[in-house]
């Protein structure tokens, strides 16, 4: 794409003459060396592959009548076969595709091509494009409807034929429940609606029972995600048992109370099936339904003592808990749990503020549990990493750590990364503090990478640099145009040259 674009600016300023030297001269040769490829054209007569004749001069589509034409050279790019043709033209935005419709028929029909709809996503911010998509477009990836934006929508939608996988809607008033209720029938009964995700957050909850009967209804939801801060708690459960949509969900995340009966018939029908579920309730855990979910793999939840009846998911190996309002006070249901649970490979601990209470005994129990053996990623937010040094050596197989702290990891914390205490350990995540490229040069973490042949240090953030950074390093001009490319401060920093097993980005830094 690069290319075409390089390419096109080279020629725009040439005269007819210079050009037609130019494509004579540079382009045809490349042309000639290029074997015949297989096209999707429709056409059943099998011909000898030839290049297309150049188009002369088109106006340009977004020209007025009274202005001077700009030639449009498309020679190059209608040589290519349809296929390949079509990958290119994936790669541009959907406002270039409609105005890419006017050049000539083969574009024309090739705009409309299902490959390159299917990862456009699109918003109700820009409504003319929207509109213009859902009426020619043949699928997209994603819809997002802000409140403001679902009448007009849901006018559109109603005779679109456009297939959308990922439907995003945010619903204020009873107006805008009745709006999207429309929305999400009119996708569903087109088909290939995988995913939807509800902003309910502001709905009063008499204005809720048709749209979540429509969502609930929905055949081969693979996911679903409710926000919602309503008391849905008093809603009849009547509104659901009447229905029997089959078992499809896979991930489920939701905001709301464990006593939701919209919650309970989802967890309830879709139980032989989810495998990853979010639940961030106020009023604990629906322990007796998450515990009758036998593909259950990844749980995500707050702290809390109901996960003390959690014991029996074998199954699970990926558990994440999260609060930002969580009180700094040991937490006995889950200290339980993961000393007498399941053996996890993947844990996340993450509280604001820092909880040194919680963090301390949630931690010593994963140390001291079935999981720590096995443990492979260890996320920590909130916790000390003076609680963390001393525990490294119990987690012989993790290969990664990701910290987040609020200042420099403690030397202690360091020289607690060794191939002793952490031999398969290939990423260490850590945020830096101050100017990130001083960070790396910091003589810690140099030697951390240095006594650890394997390892890849990854930064939080992402981290950026500042222009005007007085630092001795960013004086010395040391790295620092080498740090401001593409993958930058985002690369895998380690202390040998790429080699199998090494992440893509992997950079030497020693």
């Amino acid at each position: 794409m690069v290319e075409i674009i390089a390419f096109l600016n080279k020629i725009s300023n040439l005269t007819e003459e210079e050009e037609e030297d130019y494509l004579q001269d540079e382009i045809d040769p490349l042309l000639d060396s290029v074997a015949p490829s297989p096209c999707l054209s429709t056409s059943s007569t099998s011909l000898p592959y030839r290049r297309r004749p150049r188009l002369s001069a088109l106006p340009c589509p977004s020209a007025s009548p009274c202005s001077v034409t700009r030639p449009v050279i498309m020679t190059d790019l209608l040589a290519l076969p349809d296929d390949a043709l079509v990958r290119v033209l994936a790669l541009l935005p959907p406002r270039e595709l409609f105005r890419l419709r006017l050049v000539c028929r083969r574009l024309r029909d090739l705009s409309l091509h299902p490959d390159v709809w299917r990862s456009v996503g699109l918003s109700g911010g820009d409504k003319g494009l929207l509109q213009a998509a859902l009426r020619l477009a043949p699928c997209l990836r994603e819809v997002t409807l802000l409140s403001s934006y679902l009448q007009a929508a849901a006018c559109t939608i109603a005779n679109t034929k456009c297939v959308v996988t990922n439907l995003t809607l945010f619903v204020r008033t009873q107006l805008d429940a009745a709006w999207a209720t429309a929305i999400v029938l009119r996708f569903s009964t087109l088909g290939g609606l995988r995913e939807i995700s509800l902003d309910l957050l502001g709905a009063a909850p008499e204005a809720l029972p048709p749209l979540l009967r429509m969502v609930y209804g929905v055949q081969d939801l693979c996911e679903l995600t409710v926000w919602i801060l309503s008391d849905t708690s008093q809603l009849p459960s009547f509104l659901w048992s009447d229905m029997e949509p089959r078992p499809s969900l896979t991930k489920l995340k939701y905001k709301g109370a464990a006593s939701d009966p919209f919650l309970c018939f989802l967890l309830r029908t879709h139980a032989s099936t989810l495998q990853h579920v979010v639940l961030f309730l106020a009023d604990g855990l629906p322990t007796s339904l998450l515990g009758s979910m036998p593909r259950l793999h990844s749980l995500t939840c707050r702290p809390t003592d109901d996960l003390s009846q959690l014991k029996s998911l074998s199954n699970l190996d990926t558990l994440r808990l999260m609060d930002p309002e969580v009180q700094d006070v040991p937490c006995p249901g889950t200290v339980d749990f993961l000393l007498q649970g399941p053996r996890l490979r993947h844990v996340v601990f993450s509280f604001e503020p820092n909880c040194p209470i919680l963090g301390a005994a949630l931690l010593e129990a994963l140390a001291q549990s079935p999981s720590a053996p096995v443990l492979e990623s260890l996320f920590l937010d909130g916790v000390q990493d003076s609680l963390v040094a001393p525990s490294l050596h119990r987690f012989p197989s993790l290969r990664a750590l990701a910290l987040e702290l609020d200042a420099m990891p403690s030397d202690d914390f360091f020289r607690a990364v060794s191939p002793a205490s952490t031999p398969r350990l290939a990423t260490l995540q850590l945020v830096p503090h101050g100017c990130p490229h001083a960070w790396l040069h910091d003589p810690a973490v140099q030697d951390v990478l240095a006594r650890n042949a394997g390892l890849h240090l990854r930064l939080s953030g992402p981290p950026t640099l500042e222009d005007d950074c007085a630092c001795r390093w960013c004086l010395w001009r040391c790295h620092r145009d080498e740090l401001r490319t593409h993958a930058g401060l985002q690369s895998a920093f380690s202390a040998h040259t790429r080699r199998p097993g090494c992440p893509r980005d992997c950079r030497r830094w020693l």
